[in-house]
């Protein structure tokens, strides 16, 4: 990938604010929001730019227990264990690992009673999960925008 440093700047400055403008953007440079533009528009069209996205707070929308779940799957069943978990309403994050655990999700969950309630009972549906192990998260650490 050819990136320059105006590139990777830009890259940087919407991972911390997608809802800047080409204007502000170009405001950092001395350019154009035209040439801003059309640089955005080359790092999606390459797919380094592959959504414009928004940080929630869970807890605003009454999600009060953030956890990662640890998984360990059949090794077959790894990728349709990881479709499955990403379609649970509760869970907003799935990621595929090569390590000591095979997925590990990411949950927002309304109390530890419903934490409990995922891992215990609903997950238990899931033919191919070997072991579930949660980690309750105490604080985000957020870069600031």
């Amino acid at each position: 990938m050819d990136l320059d440093e105006i590139d990777l700047k830009i890259l940087e400055l919407l991972s911390k604010d997608s809802r800047l403008s080409y204007s502000e953007i170009a405001r950092h440079f001395g350019f154009s929001d035209v040439a801003i533009r059309k640089r955005v528009d080359k790092l999606v069209e390459r797919g380094i730019i592959q959504a414009f996205t928004t940080r929630v707070d869970h807890k605003r929308l009454g999600k009060n227990v953030s956890a990662f779940v640890f998984f360990n799957t059949r090794s077959d069943k790894t990728q349709e264990i990881a479709d499955q978990l990403i379609a649970l309403p509760d869970v907003s994050n799935v990621y595929v690992s090569l390590g000591v655990y095979d997925i590990i999700a990411l949950v927002h969950c309304a109390d530890i009673n419903a934490l409990k309630d995922l891992t215990e009972r609903k997950l238990k549906d899931i033919n191919g999960i070997l072991e579930v192990k949660p980690s309750i998260v105490f604080s985000e650490v957020v870069v600031d925008s």
